[in-house]
């Protein structure tokens, strides 16, 4: 497995975040992509630990069919999360394993969980929709250019009828178009001579 089929499955399987701009890989995505490059074992030990400070080091060592690679992760109160502030050597664990797991993959983004304190809980908000507000009055112009009414206040109010708050833009557009063209249908057939003759027989 290359590097771009690498990349490629920890986008496909969501490993892959946007935070602030930037893109970082998460611990979840590594570990699964690293079982589909051949990972072996993981084997953590506790390099250090401050019960005062809790303040803790751990090392990771990851084997597998791409070989070994060693690294170690740190965490503090100082530099995680507030929820998880009781538990940095478990959080020095999850950082030490992914620095590992990235030299196994040589993937170059750094994770998500080595970011100090409470960003890693704040991912990049989606865009909001701009939903702009429905142009009643350019729908009653183009009822009275197509002869669908005579004059606009009724194009306008009839427009207002039919095309409820609980439509989307493009369900009104899509609404008073086929309101407009019955509309001119009726008009055609009932002002059309030849119609009227046949009634008249």
């Amino acid at each position: 497995m290359d590097k771009q089929n690498i990349e490629q499955l920890l986008r496909d399987s969501g490993g892959i975040i946007r935070l602030q701009g930037r893109e970082y890989v998460t611990f979840r995505g590594l570990l699964f992509v690293a079982h589909e490059a051949g990972l072996e074992s993981i084997d953590v030990k506790l390099v250090s630990w401050d019960p005062e400070s809790r303040n803790a080091i751990l090392m990771a060592t990851v084997t597998g069919q791409r070989g070994t690679f060693t690294d170690i992760g740190g965490a503090s109160p100082t530099n995680v999360n507030r929820m998880i502030a009781n538990a940095t050597i478990r959080m020095a664990s999850t950082r030490a394993q992914a620095r590992a797991l990235r030299s196994y993959l040589g993937v170059g983004f750094t994770s998500l969980e080595e970011l100090p304190g409470d960003r890693q809980t704040k991912p990049e908000p989606k865009p909001q929709k701009v939903i702009r507000p429905f142009n009643y009055s350019a729908a009653a112009d183009w009822a009275v250019s197509q002869g669908a009414f005579s004059d606009f206040e009724t194009a306008l109010q009839r427009a207002r009828t039919i095309l409820t708050n609980d439509m989307d833009n493009d369900e009104k557009r899509h609404v008073w178009c086929g309101e407009v063209e019955n509309i001119v249908a009726i008009l055609s057939l009932t002002n059309d001579p030849d119609n009227a003759s046949d009634n008249e027989e």
